[in-house]
């Protein structure tokens, strides 16, 4: 309850195989403003939550600028899966160019998923 927000990374993110770790982090939410606050690694997270329910989520921070870049297959699912979701829930707004494009990553993703699940 009284450590630091790195603590509580390195303890969730330590049963991920998740290799490149610096596109993520966890964030919370203040429901009643509709906000969403990063958790910061360097501040206790009690001070971060200012009376705020401790319920935490696994979110991608950073987008890389190409998903490409990333080498970790498990690290470039999850981005893939957060990405989906912005893109359906309309917090990441996208022109009908920029859809194709998150398109082709879709189909590069599940052709690269299909074989970490048969190879892992």
């Amino acid at each position: 309850r009284g450590s630091e927000g790195e603590v509580l990374f390195r303890q969730v993110t330590s049963d991920l195989p998740i290799e490149e770790r610096e596109y993520f982090s966890f964030c919370f939410y203040d429901k009643e403003e509709g906000i969403r606050h990063w958790l910061y690694n360097d501040k206790k997270i009690l001070k971060q939550l200012k009376n705020l329910p401790q319920e935490f989520s696994f979110e991608v921070k950073f987008y890389p600028t190409t998903p490409t870049t990333i080498v970790d297959d498990h690290a470039r699912y999850y981005v893939f899966l957060q990405l989906r979701r912005d893109i359906l829930t309309g917090r990441l707004p996208a022109t009908a160019d920029t859809h194709a494009l998150h398109g082709s990553f879709v189909v590069e993703m599940t052709i690269k998923c299909i074989k970490c699940y048969f190879f892992f």
